[in-house]
């Protein structure tokens, strides 16, 4: 069973969880039923409601698209919204490109919005670039690009994850969810117990294929300042100021390689302003995409 159509048995669980956001997500997935597609030999799932332009909602490092749940709340009244779930399967960026074309192929969609957060970002940026034609706007969200450098650091660190015990890396993801929602305190206890579920149903070589595609990111892509200076379309760059992931040296990276990027900076919110700045967030998304 996927993470995205599981049962919310350990949020449902933990009675410190607000209700309210428990109940969110429940009526969310009951009124919000997964879809699958086979790309290229690959088992796809994905979230695709509302009515409009569409907006491509690429997720971080777990790969579930139903973690945008908040985002993708916001913006089905106003847009088509499809929200992909990357199959563990695919462990490469050419795999990964192939199959989010393949959904918008199957929902007859010739161009998309694109928001990517984190790792979302780093294959929406493949994703331009592959696809120019496909993008009518990209929105980059707390993200670098690619380090050849840290391909191998992550190399290595696959060649590590192999042998130590699944429990100890569900540990080790836990203890960086909770360094992470320190800047959102008061969405805290539910993302934490959200996140507990999707951990629990990760295996070890989901885990590894997620930094096998990491790798290949890095390995093989080399963007340059002038990659989409014929592109049509516009960029926004969400950033926070005391990111710990996406750390300045790689935000001003990023816009270093998007020159004609807007940036909008959050304060104090580290990695996680899609999550405690959630209005402030939508709204800047908002205003952005209406101004096209």
């Amino acid at each position: 069973m996927s993470a995205q159509t599981s049962n919310l048995t350990i949020v449902k669980a933990d009675t410190s969880a607000p209700s309210a956001e428990r109940e969110r997500l429940l009526r969310f997935r009951t009124t919000h039923p997964v879809k699958s597609a086979v790309v290229a030999g690959a088992s796809w799932e994905y979230i695709a409601c509302g009515r409009g332009e569409t907006l491509l909602i690429l997720p971080g490092l777990l790969g579930i698209g139903e973690m945008s749940f908040d985002h993708i709340l916001a913006f089905e009244s106003e847009y088509r919204v499809i929200a992909p779930t990357y199959p563990f399967a695919v462990t490469t960026v050419v795999q990964l490109m192939e199959g989010i074309a393949g959904i918008l192929d199957g929902e007859d969609i010739d161009w998309a919005h694109v928001l990517g957060g984190s790792y979302g970002g780093m294959v929406a940026q493949c994703f331009v670039r592959q696809y120019p034609n496909r993008v009518g706007s990209l929105i980059l969200s707390h993200t670098g690009g690619p380090k050849p450098e840290r391909a191998e650091k992550n190399r290595k660190l696959i060649t590590v994850l192999r042998f130590l015990p699944m429990g100890m890396l569900r540990a080790m993801l836990r203890l960086a969810t909770r360094k992470s929602l320190e800047d959102a305190p008061e969405q805290r206890v539910f993302w934490e117990a959200y996140s507990e579920e999707m951990i629990r149903r990760l295996s070890k070589a989901d885990l590894i294929a997620r930094y096998q595609i990491a790798v290949d990111f890095d390995a093989t892509s080399r963007f340059t300042p002038d990659d989409l200076k014929n592109w049509v379309g516009r960029i926004l760059i969400l950033e926070g100021d005391n990111d710990p992931i996406a750390e300045a040296p790689a935000r001003e990276a990023l816009k270093a390689f998007h020159p004609q990027a807007r940036v909008h900076t959050f304060r104090g919110t580290g990695h996680v302003a899609s999550i405690a700045k959630l209005v402030e967030s939508v709204s800047v998304i908002k205003r952005f995409l209406h101004e096209d």
